[in-house]
């Protein structure tokens, strides 16, 4: 009897079978076909919008290849001048500050004591961070705080150890303190220098003075000498600083930039 029933049961199974197995397959074939519609749907809508719109797509491409063709090259010329001028531009920082004429000079920086003046040897800290080398030179006991103080700019080369001859006429003749700065990149300073980093190092000096209990603070007096007569100038004109500069020194400096290039460069075209 079992080996009877057996062949029938494995039959009735295997009748069974295709009946479970018709729900999977159906939805099988129900999501395929969804995502055939939505294929549909979305090529159909694409080809829509191409044949409305070639035409316009096709003036636009043909508009572009002719400019190219037209004025490609007037066009790639305006992108090299560009870049040019940038280039130029910071290359003027190379030809402007020549902090390292004389040979050493950011390696060796002559002392007041050379010339037996005090002074104190400071570093101090520009907005953005920079390190800057100053020296003070004081002068003795009480005087210190009723004379004036100059605030000394130097020029576009060496450091403020090869202005110390004149330091020692204004010290002596004049009676006054000095304060000595180094532009960023020149001397013992940090950085590199810059027109808007140097203008900042000379905010950071005035700053540092006019917070000085050891000198008047009212007879801070700016004093230029050939690149730092601009610096000079900067720095008397900002409206923030109307109350901290007793007075404006310059001596051999430069109306401006192109007046300069004018002498140096006879050109017709910098004449202008």
């Amino acid at each position: 009897m079992s080996s009877r029933l057996h062949p029938e049961n494995t039959e009735t199974a295997l009748l069974m079978e295709p009946d479970k197995a018709k729900p999977s397959s159906r939805r099988q074939s129900e999501s395929t076909n969804a995502d055939f519609m939505l294929i549909k749907i979305i090529a159909r809508i694409s080809l829509s919008l191409i044949r409305r719109f070639w035409a316009f797509s096709g003036a636009a491409l043909l508009a572009l290849f002719l400019f190219y063709w037209l004025y490609g090259g007037l066009f790639a010329f305006a992108l090299v001048c560009f870049g040019l001028s940038g280039v130029l531009y910071k290359a003027g920082d190379k030809l402007l500050y020549h902090p390292e004429q004389p040979p050493h000079s950011r390696v060796f920086v002559p002392t007041p004591a050379i010339f037996n003046l005090p002074f104190d040897n400071l570093f101090i800290t520009a907005r953005d961070g920079t390190q800057l080398h100053l020296f003070l030179i004081k002068q003795p006991g009480e005087a210190s705080k009723k004379v004036p103080t100059i605030l000394y700019f130097h020029g576009n080369a060496g450091n403020i150890g090869h202005r110390l001859l004149n330091v020692k006429g204004l010290y002596s003749s004049i009676g006054c303190n000095i304060a000595l700065l180094e532009y960023r990149g020149y001397g013992r300073s940090e950085g590199s220098p810059s027109e808007e980093g140097i203008y900042m190092d000379a905010q950071a000096a005035l700053d540092f003075l006019l917070t000085r209990e050891d000198l008047a603070t009212d007879k801070i007096i700016v004093f230029g000498r050939s690149l730092g007569g601009a610096v000079a100038v900067d720095l008397a004109t900002r409206s923030a600083n109307k109350d901290g500069i007793a007075a404006v020194m310059l001596e051999n400096t430069f109306t401006s930039i192109p007046e300069v290039a004018k002498i140096l460069f006879p050109f017709r075209i910098i004449k202008c």
